[in-house]
């Protein structure tokens, strides 16, 4: 294809990584930076090199494999070891009435995050059983959108590897299976002593959350065993913002931001769009500033100073990487350059305090580009803001408040940045609290311990040695969903309900109070909730975790519990999923100036850092804190960034790893050899805490700076989660966001990563992502070019081209047509009258780059709502990830060490109504419908492959192997050689389980397949799979406008209206970039997107006519630190911020020698020959061009 292109290149060398109008440099990894040869053919094959290869690893291994595959076959067919026979029941004994078969019943719930918060939730339920999960659109936090965390969360119910009943340690015979009964008969006994020392040497660790039932059960605990140790426990907790409150307003408080009227932005190392209790909240509101329908619209800015990148800095328009402590030295040169203008009201100190440390020198960012940030600030005064993250000291969080003061955001009308009360548990230092515990477990003064919901045996602090002093506690109890390290090394392991099985309630971080209510009957009955645990400990014989809830709430009410008004009031709240009017109000908020300057007064930045003496940066990913450890979809989730799966390795900046000879094998190609990927291994030191860790490069990251990653390294999570990754708790002191003076150090070996990050790689096109700085977007928004095309000199037929579309190939290629007649739209162009085209619904999609910050949560709604399965590190680094919906991360800029721009874009399927997939299918399994959608016939693929040959998007998937059917790492069937047998292959097989035969490999559990979605097809091996625009949807909304009477036969504008359904990406999405709708209602919001100045098809120059548009990124920049486009992109064939030394862009080889500049962006006389060849094939087809 990349010789036959449309668009004219150079022959006969290597394209160059993607330049897009202004001439900036796109590119996804290292190699494409480089532009090795090697990624060159990497990228033009449709798969990646080992895709298509079934075997792997030595032939030792294979023989060994075969032999054994062989005898077993051989063993199956004795008679005794045939197939048990099932019956098939019929789901029609006592059904509930309001059950429907394939009809989905929707239930209001919630969740509780880690730390406190909560997400509202709608679950989908399919005849009794819970499928997917969405956000209720009535919460405040979630509006309809929800997070990785609260979606992903339903596969936690449906883990074969869960605690399924009570585990006595006895300490002769080891590990005993019991009962409920025998847990109450011994905690009867044992805890009835403790009532009368008081709870003396009996402690409590439990999940640190908000929720009103769960604090009353608290205190009744306290009420019996006043002596008792109560410690709330969150392991990735961070100190900075809760102390930083305590500094600057006098007492911890919840800090609460309103982005939506907003105008300029610093961010101090905060990932606000995607981390912590609001990011919801925070990522729609923020998104909504950086879009712009007009000219005359304004956008916000936003300065982001980071260690690492993250969605967040994705969508800044200045993004600065550095180290925590320069980031910290910034806040105060910001401060300096603010109060010295504008000091607030009581700011006098504060001033002489910072114009004291005028000095301090700020590493990676110019001295005018702080005080150009700080004008700007000033400037918009009233709508600034500044938000410090979670590696800053709580004396950063403290100063920022005096900012946010000095620019007016702290205000009691209307007020940008606003805290309501905050809980004494979730402000109380979990850190601290568990080094006080530990002491007191190392002197016997602990005979008790009870965890709940907690895993310290594998999260605790490094020093502590809380394994060991656990052990040493003589009775050890643990309550727990998933199986935990905690649980295997208990007294007492006890099977918990999920927050799908179980009653409950949880407090969001604004106040609404949002009930728990279960889905599904405890899968492996009886099974307690955490609250109904504490009532049995307390002596409850039969605890209702319903009785416990409402009655809380009715003392919250004043109302009786049995009342008819608080019965109203609580099927109101279980069917909204909130309470209303419990969201708390704004405190007037009052900041002491002195405080914060005798603060500054006393801190001091730490120096830059150094090779000797490194930063570490500790954050959490798609895991968290661990507790998704054994949770595929999050392990297979590429991280936003570096689009690692299934490990954590230490990242580094490309100039740290060459200074340190921690490059990875392979040199400048490291990642497309016919190899996984392998990551030098390195010992990482800090404060004399050693560990060996995996090495890999990141882009964007702050040289001298390590990025460590919480939550892998686990022991005894479960099948999917044992073995991945690297436990760096064991670094990591209590409550600690970053440490100093480590060192990294090359070890023996390597280590393989599987990264998707070259996978599915565009081919050298130069406009796949697009972006315009604000201003050139100001001028020439509404603009509609219609002209003679600069290269062939032939007029356009077109209705012109906005202008996202001049910034593309269509602006100088030959008019779009086709010899090719569709019969659904009766013509060659655009659909004729009375074609199927042009009646409704026609479907399709848009999907904003200018909000998009790569969170993923699309990828994981989709993978929730398709049944998609998880296939492994293995197959993933393979390129056989099976994915819908991918996440293309790009850089932009000519440093690799410090791009400029991150860009995400979503890449699913578009839906072309010209598809090349479609022609080339020799048996029709992909086909296109009258509604514009393309479908596959899965029973009618035969694996070819050819669609996903000619799919110039690569965005079809191919099940190589059994994935939805085998079980995940199961090893062999038990049912063919025993259970011995089959438990000791599940984790002793190394090399590839898809390689046993289907007869003899372990298949899904039973409990694994309930979470399939049933009118979604599970897909076997061999067969083509890919996007369908959620077709399932498409179809039950046609039954229901039916069905309700809204769309009659007369009715063809419209026939469903406009947000009655979305598609799962579409309803996840937290920043609402994803539209999709009928594109001929004009009323839709997709219309209007499409319609957008900012609206371009990708790869619209193939005239493919896809059904999924995209929305150009308009930049923001500050002229006194950089402007983007330098010259107008749409006056000549390139910009002036990256070399012109090719003819792929504008001013290189190819450039006219005349020096007369054409309209084109992209001129290559050397392709001259090959183009007019193309024109003279198209006339001789009877089409001018």
């Amino acid at each position: 294809m990349s010789t036959l292109d449309h668009c004219p290149s150079k022959s006969g060398l290597s394209p160059e990584a993607p330049r897009g109008a202004s001439g900036m440099k796109y590119w996804r990894s290292v190699e494409e930076f480089s532009n090795t040869p090697e990624f060159t053919q990497f990228v033009q094959r449709e798969f990646p090199p080992e895709a298509s290869e079934l075997l792997t690893g030595s032939r030792r291994s294979f023989v060994k494999l075969m032999g054994a595959s062989l005898a077993l076959a051989g063993a199956a067919t004795i008679p005794g070891c045939r197939r048990p026979q099932r019956a098939v029941m019929p789901y029609s004994k006592d059904v509930p009435e309001e059950i429907i078969p394939g009809r989905p019943l929707y239930y209001a719930s919630a969740i509780p995050l880690p730390g406190g918060g909560a997400e509202g939730l709608l679950v989908e339920t399919h005849t009794g059983r819970p499928t997917h999960i969405e956000g209720n659109p009535l919460h405040p936090i979630n509006r309809g959108a929800a997070s990785v965390y609260s979606i992903a969360s339903i596969l936690g119910l449906y883990d074969p590897d869960r605690l399924k009943f009570p585990v006595y340690n006895n300490p002769s015979r080891g590990p005993l299976p019991a009962t409920w009964d025998d847990f109450k008969a011994f905690a009867y006994r044992h805890f009835k002593d403790y009532a009368e020392r008081r709870g003396e040497g009996l402690a409590f660790i439990v999940d640190k959350k908000s929720s009103p039932t769960h604090n009353a059960m608290r205190d009744r605990v306290l009420a019996m065993w006043p002596s008792a140790t109560w410690l709330a426990w969150n392991p990735a907790e961070v100190r900075g913002q809760v102390e930083g409150a305590r500094l600057a307003l006098g007492s911890p408080k919840k800090v609460h931001y309103n982005l939506s009227g907003v105008r300029a932005v610093l961010s101090l190392d905060s990932n606000f769009a995607d981390e912590g209790p609001e990011a919801i909240v925070h990522a729609r509101a923020f998104a909504a500033t950086r879009r712009v329908a007009h000219g005359s619209d304004e956008m916000s800015r936003l300065y982001a100073a980071e260690s690492s990148p993250t969605p967040t800095g994705a969508l800044a328009d200045h993004r600065f990487r550095m180290a925590p402590s320069q980031i910290s030295a910034l806040a105060l040169a910001v401060a300096h350059e603010i109060m010295k203008s504008q000091p607030p009201a009581g700011g006098a100190g504060l001033k002489s305090a910072l114009a004291a440390m005028e000095g301090v020198s700020v590493a990676g960012i110019e001295p005018a580009h702080v005080e150009a940030i700080a004008h700007d600030l000033l400037n918009n005064k009233g709508r600034a803001l500044v938000i410090a993250g979670r590696s800053q000291p709580p004396e950063v969080h403290a100063l920022v408040w005096a900012i946010n003061v000095a620019l007016g955001a702290v205000r009691d009308s209307n007020p940008i940045v606003w805290t309501t009360p905050l809980d004494a548990e979730l402000a109380s230092d979990a850190g601290a609290g568990i080094a006080a515990l530990v002491e007191r477990m190392d002197r016997g003064e602990i005979q008790t311990l009870v965890c709940i919901g907690t895993n310290p045996v594998y999260d605790a602090p490094a020093g502590l040695d809380f394994a060991e002093k656990f052990a040493r506690v003589k009775t050890t109890i643990c309550w727990s969903v998933p199986l935990t390290e905690t649980a295997a090394a208990a007294t007492w392991s006890l099977n918990g309900a999920h927050s799908l099985e179980s009653w409950g309630d949880v407090e969001a971080w604004d106040g609404t109070l949002s009930a728990i209510q279960p889905m599904i009957a405890p899968l492996y009955e009886p099974a307690l909730s955490d609250i109904e645990l504490l009532a049995l400990l307390m002596g409850d014989e039969n605890p209702d975790g319903y009785t416990l809830v409402t009655g809380v709430w009715a003392d919250r009410l004043a109302l009786g519990r049995d009342s008819a008004a608080f019965e109203k009031t609580w099927k109101r709240a279980l069917h909204n999923g909130l309470l209303d009017s419990t969201a708390h109000r704004p405190e007037s908020v009052s900041v002491r100036m002195d405080a914060v300057a005798d603060a500054v007064r006393a801190f001091r930045p730490g120096a830059a850092p150094s090779s000797s003496a490194m930063e570490v940066v500790f954050a959490t990913g798609s895991v968290g804190d661990g507790r998704g450890a054994n949770n595929g979809w999050l392990q297979e989730l590429p991280d936003p960034a570096s689009k690692v799966v299934w490990a954590n390795p230490a990242y580094v900046s490309p100039a740290t790893a060459r200074e340190l000879g921690l490059l990875p094998v392979g040199g400048d190609d490291p990642y497309t050899k016919k190899q996984i990927p392998e990551g030098r291994m390195a010992t990482l030191n800090v404060g004399g805490k050693r560990m060996e860790i995996a090495v890999w490069i990141q882009p964007g990251m702050p040289d001298h700076t390590v990025r460590l990653v919480l939550g892998y390294g686990r022991t005894a999570a479960g099948l999917v989660g044992d073995a991945v990754g690297w436990n760096t708790y064991a670094v990591r002191a209590a409550g600690a966001a970053t440490a100093t003076g480590a060192t990294l150090e090359r070890a023996r070996g390597t280590h393989p990563i599987a990264s998707t990050q070259n996978h599915w790689s565009l081919e050298s096109r130069t406009s796949i992502v697009r972006a315009i700085d604000r201003k050139w977007w100001t001028e020439h928004a509404g603009s509609v070019v219609n002209r003679p095309d600069a290269v062939y000199g032939t007029a356009r037929s077109d209705n012109g081209l906005n202008l996202a579309e001049q910034l593309g190939e269509l602006s100088h290629t030959p008019e779009n047509v086709s010899i090719y007649h569709n019969p659904l739209n009766q013509s060659a162009q655009d659909p004729a009258a009375g074609s199927a085209y042009s009646r409704g619904p026609q479907w399709g999609m848009s999907i904003d780059l200018a909000s998009c910050t790569g969170c993923g949560v699309c990828t994981i709604a989709c993978q929730s709502e398709n049944n998609i399965p998880v296939v492994g590190r293995n197959e993933v680094a393979k390129g056989r990830e099976m994915h819908w919906i991918r996440v293309d991360r790009y850089f932009a800029g000519d440093d690799l060490n410090d791009p400029t721009h991150l860009y995400m874009q979503p890449v699913a399927c578009v839906h072309c109504e010209n598809a090349p997939c479609e022609t080339v299918c020799p048996v029709t399994a992909t086909t296109h419908d009258p509604e514009g959608t393309n479908n596959m016939a899965y029973n009618r693929c035969i694996g070819t492959r050819y669609c996903a040959n000619n799919c110039p998007y690569k965005v079809r998937r191919f099940n190589f192997f059994d994935y939805a059917v085998a079980k995940f790492k199961g090893g062999l069937d038990a049912q063919y050689v025993g259970k011995t047998i089959a438990k000791g292959t599940a984790k002793g097989i190394e090399f590839n389980q898809n390689l046993i035969p289907p007869r003899l490999r372990a298949k899904v559990d039973e409990i694994t397949k309930m979470q399939h979605n049933p009118n979604v097809t599970v897909r076997s091996r061999g067969v083509m799979e890919k996007c369908t625009y959620c077709i399932q949807r498409i179809n039950r909304a046609k039954q229901e406008v039916k069905a309700r009477n809204i769309w009659t036969s007369a009715d063809q504008t419209a026939p469903i209206p406009d947000g009655f359904f979305k598609t799962a990406c579409q309803a996840a999405c937290p920043t609402e970039s994803i539209v999709f709708g009928d594109i001929l209602d004009p009323g839709s919001k997709v219309s209007a997107a499409r319609a957008s100045d900012r609206s371009y098809m990708l790869l619209g120059y193939l005239n493919t006519r896809p059904r999924t548009t995209y929305a150009l990124r308009v930049r923001n920049p500050n002229e006194k630190i950089r402007v983007f486009d330098h010259e107008d992109p749409l006056a000549h064939g390139g910009g002036h911020d990256a070399p012109h030394d090719d003819g792929s862009h504008g001013g290189g080889h190819g450039a006219d020698p005349s020096g007369e500049r054409h309209g084109s962006i992209f001129i290559d006389r050397e392709r001259s020959t090959h183009d007019r060849g193309y024109a003279m094939s198209l006339r001789v087809l009877g089409v001018q061009a």
